[in-house]
């Protein structure tokens, strides 16, 4: 077999499987349900055809399972929040009206265009991410290299010599020598104290601290309010674009902030107020989380009765606003960055070198 038939039998005409369940793929999953629906596929012949083409093993046998419960006449919605944890709540309830409506090819048209938004949205923050962590990995990196392997080494050379040392030269000494003997130990206890502190967050009050902490500190609160207000705007949007009633979209949107205990309550908060008769607005703005634009923009929204057409507006606003946010802050924190590391870095040469130019002058 000549070299170029070699490499035509192995073109890449299909992605390898994995395991993990994306958001592309469930992105590519309602793409193309809600295209083979709009195509007049029955709905268990497009459920198995969309299962079958995704990537992700795990998505492909979590819709073969809801297949099987579709068949046995056991509704979408229910089926798919039965059989796997895979899709967030407020989709089944989008989901439950749409085929309450017969709508249910454009609510998935609906709801694959905010997963389409969130994905392209996660794609920019990550991407802005890489840079600043790639560079503060390597700076601290060498740091640690020039401690642990290089000083030593010279300030095995200075003791030989019976150098007088400056400050500075005894400083990183006393420095290298810690690391040396303790960096073992100090290593394993940042492992566990992240551990633990991951184990922590991921209770009731470990979350609802860490929100409170988050949205108090400058420039990272601001970033955690927009990127909220954008969740709240959106999902609101949506739900109420595909017909879900108003106090059950208002339970729904609450339960999407249960890993920011703060947001969640005053949604739930709000909620029980507009159940009571009051302002949805005034509710929110009570609680001290929502911004004046969203406060006012919801107020606009009731007195119109245009609230999910107002979400929608004003929903690209801050998403656009929270990618521009991280894009600035990341673009600010890099030269921070370069000069901090590059000044540990310079006080660790000098030093090194200011001794052995002492040395070398003290030459005859």
């Amino acid at each position: 077999m000549s070299l170029d038939r070699w490499f035509l039998k192995r073109a890449r005409t299909a992605s390898q499987k994995h395991r993990r369940a994306n958001l592309d793929d469930k992105m590519t999953f309602f793409q193309q349900l809600g295209s083979l629906l709009s195509s007049g596929t029955p709905l268990l012949q497009a459920i198995r055809l969309a299962a079958a083409q995704n990537q992700s093993v795990t998505l492909s046998q979590a819709m073969d399972d809801v297949a099987d419960r579709v068949a046995s006449g056991t509704r979408l919605h229910i089926a798919m929040q039965s059989s796997s944890d895979l899709f967030p709540m407020h989709w089944n309830a989008m989901i439950a009206t749409g085929e309450a409506t017969g709508k249910l090819d454009e609510v998935l048209a609906d709801l694959n265009q905010q997963i389409r938004e969130l994905a392209d949205t996660r794609r920019k923050v990550v991407g802005a991410m890489i840079y600043p962590c790639v560079l503060i990995f390597v700076a601290v990196l060498v740091v640690l290299a020039m401690l642990w392997f290089v000083v030593p080494t010279f300030g095995e050379m200075f003791d030989e010599m019976g150098a007088k040392l400056p400050g500075v030269t005894l400083f990183v000494l006393e420095i290298s020598d810690t690391l040396a003997t303790y960096g073992l130990y100090a290593f394993g206890v940042l492992v566990f104290s992240v551990w633990a502190l991951r184990r922590w967050l991921k209770t009731g009050p470990g979350r609802h601290y860490a929100t409170s902490l988050l949205v108090a500190i400058p420039i990272v609160g601001d970033l955690v309010i927009q990127s909220s207000m954008y969740r709240f705007a959106s999902n609101l949007a949506l739900m109420l674009r595909s017909g879900v009633p108003m106090l059950e979209t208002m339970q729904t949107v609450a339960d999407l902030f249960a890993a920011q205990p703060p947001f969640r309550e005053a949604i739930l908060d709000a909620r029980n107020r507009l159940a009571a008769g009051r302002s949805l607005a005034d509710g929110l703005q009570e609680s001290g989380l929502f911004t004046t634009m969203m406060i006012n923009a919801v107020r606009v929204g009731e007195e119109s009765a245009q609230l999910g057409k107002v979400m929608e507006e004003i929903a690209p606003y801050y998403r656009e606003k929270s990618q521009a946010f991280v894009t600035r802050v990341t673009k600010l924190t890099e030269p921070i960055i370069i000069m901090v590391m590059g000044g540990i870095i310079s006080v660790v040469m000098l030093a090194i070198y200011i001794p052995m130019f002492e040395m070398a002058g003290n030459v005859h």
